[in-house]
């Protein structure tokens, strides 16, 4: 009784919290740009910078601010591609910060089980604790590496 108070109560939080988010987004617009965070390769030698605004068109462009328009969008690519330009930009954007982020919190986690282990004094259950954290450790830098794999496979599912 008491675990399903429990998500009850943290389900209406979650909800409390979130509903002012989602009713204050509904007067949003849609901006027509997105400046490039990370340079994407179309194919074909054809490549749109970091810095430079992906938009249908050199107008739509001119309202963004930032840097200059990525006319390579518009050559090769459709209108509808430069959505998918600024969506792989900002995975890149986002598997990166992932990616340094568990990085960092791997090399935390082996220095602390390699302290432990060291401190372990023989003791199994201390030398369990530390190989335990270094499980932990591994399973970490396999989500990192798996965070940089993730933008190559979204830009094949879309056919960039």
């Amino acid at each position: 009784m008491r675990k399903i108070l429990s998500v009850f109560i943290l389900s209406v939080l979650l909800v409390g919290l979130a509903m002012p988010i989602l009713v204050g987004a509904q007067d949003q617009t849609l901006k027509e740009c997105c400046i490039m965070s990370q340079t994407v390769d179309l194919g074909g030698g054809v490549t749109c910078d970091k810095g430079e605004v992906a938009a249908p068109d050199s107008s739509a462009a001119a309202l963004c601010t930032g840097g200059t328009w990525c006319s390579a969008a518009s050559t090769d690519a459709t209108a509808q591609q430069w959505g998918m330009l600024c969506l792989v930009s900002t995975i890149y954007n986002v598997t990166n910060w992932i990616f340094y982020l568990m990085m960092i919190a791997v090399v935390i986690v082996f220095v602390i089980a390699a302290a432990w282990f060291m401190m372990a004094g023989g003791d199994p259950e201390k030398t369990s604790k530390a190989k335990g954290m270094m499980t932990l450790g591994i399973v970490g830098l396999v989500i990192a590496l798996i965070a940089k794999l993730i933008p190559s496979v979204v830009k094949l599912i879309i056919g960039m």
